[in-house]
């Protein structure tokens, strides 16, 4: 019973040692490209914006900054975010690039007509995106006033 195990054990381990050591034997692994590198850390800072903003968002709520300061670092990061997209947008693979063109132009547009079709607007407390048929908030669980045609 012992040795059945310790096979079992020993055969994982081989297993798991030949799958890690398969993209290096293959020549699958590829070291990323100077492009590469750039889009990913701009992805980054855009993602570090965001973050940025959503903070910030909720410090004015919260009454922490006043309404000059929060309009003037917000439109600083809507900037800098703005820049990292034209970037992104120049630096993007043609795949996304094709994207914004022709039929996928198309598809792209009746999805957003089919969620546009499914919301029912914001939630009064916290601002979360309602879905028709909620009858509460799924942030915050307020209750959601129903709306008579």
């Amino acid at each position: 019973m012992d040795w059945m195990a310790l096979l079992l054990v020993a055969g994982m381990a081989v297993l798991a040692a030949a799958y890690i050591a398969r993209p290096l034997i293959v020549g699958e692994a590829h070291e990323p490209g100077a492009r590469e590198r750039r889009l990913s850390t701009l992805y980054a800072e855009r993602d570090q914006v965001l973050s940025l903003i959503s903070e910030l968002d909720v410090d004015y709520t919260l009454g922490k900054i006043l309404p000059e300061d929060y309009q003037a670092q917000r439109a600083e990061y809507v900037r800098r975010g703005a820049d990292l997209l034209r970037s992104i947008d120049e630096l993007a693979p043609t795949a996304e690039a094709g994207l914004r063109a022709g039929s996928d132009q198309d598809s792209l547009e009746a999805r957003i007509a089919q969620l546009r079709a499914r919301a029912a607007g914001f939630c009064a407390k916290c601002g979360n995106p309602l879905v028709l048929g909620d009858r509460f908030c799924s942030s915050c669980g307020q209750p959601v006033p129903e709306v008579r045609a």
